[in-house]
């Protein structure tokens, strides 16, 4: 039935009034069936984000003008009640907060360009990634993905004719369908935004940074895009790996370098050139720490546990912490606390660490890993800033109406970033006087 609505990759596309009179003709549940048993049957490549280089050019550009300032936000002008993921922790956000960074992903393209094929294959402990459950699910699993395409992301709308009869009205069948439908019913694992490192970077005066989980390159660019002047960092995934390589020979271009030359030796890569660039090939707890010194920002966010399988089945999952250290104990005492440990000492006598860490949940059981850091490394704990995030209801919530709803969406939500330090330093000092002199004028 879809042999004249297929594209160059045999994807089924169908504009509205096609999509329209085929859920009519043979009704919704007969329509997904065979949609999800073609594609089990054919495998057409997963229809990616489309990411040109002109976008990742603009968001680099972009990104490096933006003034991160004004994404800081003192605790004290904070307005709305502010809520983490837990109410519990030892050492709360209301109070040892220092305050939020509230920056948007608009930029995430300058990062996702090089990473995002590699993001959306990437599984969680209980859920597929997308990328997996399109190339290796069954037509059930498909099948279950694509409800939602009938289900609001599509414009569909249901109606009742003269009868009382049900009819599903609208929609179109298009790439944006597809991806839109699998965000929701699998794992995706999420970016790091580019903006949010820029503005740690800023606002620690940093010019010498360390980033022991290089993840999505996301902090990679936004040490790119601000005033620092070197990033060492490290990623045990070959694949992202490269990427990597390819990142910083790109931007190097966007910053005037035209014939950059990355030197690859046998587990690292160092560039020097408009900025210095060394990455390892390793993990974290695996870095030449001896060589690593003098760090004026450690600021990372690492593996939360094994909540994400990176490099799942591949080339060097064994050096992964989620497969190397499988047994949460093991991971906190030979990884986690050791690598936060050493990244501090690494740090020069005026230098910061932040930490971005959430307490992992794996299997209905919570893992308490930023009560432990604080714990480990607490003469130096300065507080936490929040990041903010935009949440979505989870789970069976439910509400009953959409007030509740809109109130539930409304709620000011963060991540932690654990700050730790060798001096005293006003992260938000900045904000505060540009406060003041507009309350002046």
């Amino acid at each position: 039935m879809f042999e004249k609505y297929l594209n160059e990759n045999k994807l089924p596309i169908m504009d509205n009034q096609t999509f329209d009179r085929v859920t009519k003709d043979i009704g919704r549940e007969k329509f997904r069936t065979e949609l999800a048993e073609h594609i089990a049957k054919v495998r057409p490549p997963f229809p990616l984000k489309k990411i040109s280089q002109k976008d990742m050019i603009l968001s680099f550009q972009s990104l490096l003008k933006q003034d991160v300032w004004k994404y800081v936000e003192p605790k004290e002008q904070t307005v709305k009640e502010v809520f983490e993921k837990y109410d519990d922790y030892t050492y709360p956000y209301n109070k040892i907060g220092l305050g939020l960074i509230n920056a948007p992903s608009t930029f995430n393209s300058v990062s996702d360009f090089f990473h995002n094929s590699l993001r959306l294959d990437c599984s969680s402990y209980s859920f597929k990634s997308p990328i997996d459950v399109w190339n290796n699910g069954t037509a059930k699993e498909i099948w279950s993905c694509l409800g939602p395409i009938w289900r609001g992301i599509n414009n569909v709308k249901l109606k009742k004719d003269a009868d009382g009869n049900e009819q599903y009205i609208g929609g179109v069948l298009n790439e944006k369908s597809y991806i839109s439908a699998f965000r929701l019913q699998t794992y995706i694992a999420t970016q790091f935004k580019p903006t949010v490192a820029k503005t740690v970077y800023e606002i620690t005066d940093a010019e010498k940074v360390l980033d022991t989980s290089c993840g999505w390159g996301d902090r990679l660019a936004g040490f790119y895009t601000s005033s620092a002047k070197e990033y060492i960092g490290c990623d045990p995934n070959p694949n992202t790996y490269a990427q990597y390589m390819n990142q910083v020979y790109e931007y190097e271009k966007l910053l005037g370098n035209r014939t950059p030359i990355v030197k690859e030796e046998r587990d690292y890569f160092t560039i020097n050139a408009s900025k210095k660039v060394t990455i390892h090939r390793c993990g974290a707890e695996d870095l030449p720490w001896d060589e690593i010194e003098d760090i004026d920002c450690a600021f990372t966010s690492p593996p939360y546990f094994s909540t994400e399988k990176y490099n799942e089945g591949g080339k060097c999952m064994k050096d992964q912490s989620w497969h190397k250290f499988s047994e949460y104990e093991s991971w906190r005492d030979d990884f986690f606390l050791p690598v936060s440990i050493n990244s501090f000492k690494s740090l020069s006598e005026t230098g910061h660490m932040f930490i971005n860490i959430m307490d992992p949940t794996i299997k209905g059981k919570r893992y308490r890993s930023c009560d432990e850091l604080v714990n480990e490394l607490q003469d130096n704990f300065v507080g936490q800033i929040g990041m903010r995030i935009m949440q979505r209801p989870q789970g069976r919530a439910k509400f009953k109406t959409k007030e509740e709803l809109d109130e539930f969406m409304n709620k000011l939500y963060i991540e932690n970033i654990w700050c730790f330090s060798k001096v005293d330093k006003d992260y938000f000092k900045h904000s505060r006087m540009e406060t003041l002199e507009k309350w002046l004028v």
